[in-house]
């Protein structure tokens, strides 16, 4: 595998919690199982703690970071600002390609909650939805001009998702997660930008108050 592909894979473990919160995580732990030298291993993890997907500290090495309800609500809010502001513009600026392509989007996601809502044990299926759900908000804000909202938006989500995973049991997924993913798609369909960013907000605060006690019961 390219350094490239590694570099995306263990960011996805990262995200989808397969790393405990907390674990010390080694270059020479990974290096086999991608074919790669320790050393190269190391930029990746370099890479990730840059990106604050990784902790780093001198003559510590690297950590998976823990749940903290102030970087988890931080990350939310500024989640909020970023989701809203890109949705407006892609509503603005998106043509029949970008409501084609959202809507696609939409479609794998609701065949996967459909799976998690049935399954015992939803863990397995965390990482396939992680993806996924990615690829609908980013398909949101595909169609907004601004490439540094967007850039900074993946990072943002990213470090959301990860705080997400590690704290609550639920991995993030709610019954309603999937309704309210529909509002979010039918608003900016209808082009209703007040709409869409009120789906948004009341998709993304769901843990806004009780985010505290989740987490510590966690």
């Amino acid at each position: 595998m390219r350094p490239s592909a590694i570099y995306r894979a263990v960011k996805a473990r990262l995200m989808a919690g397969e790393f405990k919160a907390g674990e010390k995580l080694r270059p020479d732990m990974l290096k086999d199982a991608y074919g790669i030298s320790a050393s190269a291993m190391r930029e990746i993890f370099l890479r990730l703690a840059h990106e604050n997907l990784l902790t780093q500290e001198e003559q510590k090495g690297f950590h998976v970071p823990f749940a903290n309800e102030k970087q988890l609500t931080d990350m939310m809010n500024l989640r909020i600002l970023l989701e809203c502001e890109g949705a407006k513009e892609s509503i603005l600026n998106g043509d029949l390609e970008w409501e084609a392509r959202l809507a696609a989007a939409h479609h794998k996601l609701v065949h996967i909650e459909r799976k998690m809502k049935a399954a015992a044990d939803i863990a397995p299926i965390v990482p396939i939805w992680t993806r996924i759900d990615w690829e609908f908000h980013e398909t949101l804000l595909l169609a907004c001009p601004s490439d540094v909202l967007r850039a900074t938006h993946r990072n943002i989500y990213e470090q959301y998702r990860q705080q997400v995973v590690a704290g609550l049991k639920s991995a993030g997924f709610r019954p309603e997660t999937t309704s309210e993913h529909a509002a979010i798609l039918k608003a900016a369909i209808e082009r209703d930008i007040p709409a869409c960013q009120s789906a948004i907000h009341t998709h993304l605060q769901t843990y806004r108050g009780d985010v505290g006690e989740r987490l510590k019961s966690a």
